[in-house]
């Protein structure tokens, strides 16, 4: 099950690499990945520093099946404090991001884990017309045991290093490049999860002011599991373009064909992919978002081959006042496990989790902000095993320097 744990508090900081982000906007992405955030906005100059304090209930911290045993409610306490610094320097720009915090449950007190976020981006222009985008982060933090119901602890450690690279051009043909490594690290009994992904895009955009952004484009990607001796390989020729429609509206979205085999004895995949997105402000001061995404999922602590992921989303964000804003959202994902019987420690072949959520947010004075996040949590297997529901309300503070 995917990441969900105060996302709202951490979109600022998973947005920090966008430039790099939207160049590969068909990696595949962690199978616990909080869920997508909207594009962040050009940041400040300059450094800040962000203290915060947030507590949260969670009615079943173990993702337990409730209808078969009873599940155990927690409140989670976080203080934490997020340091950042941007900088715009000539022909270059350099963005850091860290943010430090811990977890710590009222009575579940072994589940307590800290929480660390480190994230460097930039850009540099080369030879005048070309740009490169250098990007890397690292995190660490609790699992979510959506996937296996158990009371076990494992402190993941994630890693991403990359570089992208284009000649883009007002109008007209240009090259693009990238690539990246993503690291998890899990700890002891979870060593089997432990993965190290490659990924290399190369492709041809175009611009033209009336059209947009085209892009076509071949990735490989290689993602390794050395405990299990399991290779997975995805091959995928795909094309994405990017528009604004009008002043209120923008499209972005990205159509793939991929072809992904693994060494364990599963089946292949040959078939579509996508990601896209829309967003329209033709209501006023309101922001309608609806994406829908088929990736394929390496990421897990189910010890498959891979997962084909579907999800679909709608979000809205409406401005009530200058000082207050509110967040809706309902999404419906559902993944396909191709799995090693040989290794399958489980019996169910696909889940669908729903999620639905409220984010509300009141800015008390110019640097002193409080939040509000109620959500809902429904996830079950074809087998009927490791089904669960939880929901979490989320109360936090944030003042900025």
């Amino acid at each position: 099950m995917r990441r969900y744990v105060a996302a709202a508090r951490r979109m600022p900081l998973l947005a920090a690499g966008g430039a790099l982000l939207g160049a590969l906007s068909g990696v595949p992405a962690y199978a616990q990945d909080a869920p997508r955030p909207e594009p962040k906005p050009q940041a400040d100059q300059g450094l800040r520093i962000v203290p915060s304090l947030t507590a949260v209930y969670d009615d079943n911290v173990y993702r337990v099946d409730s209808r078969r045993e009873d599940p155990v409610a927690d409140v989670i306490i976080t203080p934490g404090v997020e340091i950042g610094y941007d900088r715009d320097i000539g022909i270059a720009a350099v963005n850091l991001r860290a943010y430090a915090g811990y977890d710590r449950f009222i009575s579940e007190s072994q589940r307590s884990k800290p929480l660390l976020e480190l994230e460097g981006s930039g850009k540099y222009v080369l030879a005048g017309q070309c740009w490169v985008r250098p990007s890397a982060s690292y995190r660490q933090q609790r699992a979510d045991y959506g996937d296996i119901n158990s009371a076990s602890e494992n402190l993941q450690k994630f890693s991403t290093l990359g570089v992208a690279a284009d000649c883009e051009r007002p109008a007209g043909l240009y090259p693009v490049v990238a690539w990246q490594r993503d690291t998890t690290r899990n700890g002891d009994g979870f060593k089997y999860a432990d993965q190290t992904s490659n990924l290399y895009r190369a492709g041809i955009g175009y611009a033209r002011p009336s059209l947009g952004k085209l892009t076509a484009y071949y990735e490989h990607v290689t993602s390794e599991r050395p405990q299990l001796a399991v290779e997975n390989r995805s091959d995928a020729y795909g094309l994405s373009f990017s528009r604004s429609v009008s002043p209120l509206t923008s499209i972005d979205a990205d159509v793939r064909w991929m072809h992904v085999t693994s060494t364990a004895a599963v089946s292949s995949y040959n078939g579509p992919g996508w990601d896209v997105r829309i967003s329209t402000m033709a209501i006023p001061r309101v922001k309608l978002t609806g994406a829908t995404e088929r990736t394929i999922v390496n990421d897990s602590l189910i010890a498959t081959g891979f997962a084909v992921r579907t999800a679909w989303r709608l979000s809205a964000d409406i401005a009530l006042s200058e000082l207050t804003t509110i967040g809706v959202y309902g999404e419906l994902a559902r993944r396909d496990f191709r799995q090693d019987a040989a290794i399958r420690p489980f019996s169910y072949t696909h889940d669908r989790t729903n999620q639905f959520g409220l984010i509300a947010r009141r800015k008390i004075t110019e640097a002193l902000a409080l939040d509000l996040t109620l959500s809902h949590l429904d996830r079950s297997t074809n087998s009927d095993v490791s089904n669960y529901r939880a929901n979490r309300v989320s109360l936090g503070a944030t003042m900025r320097f």
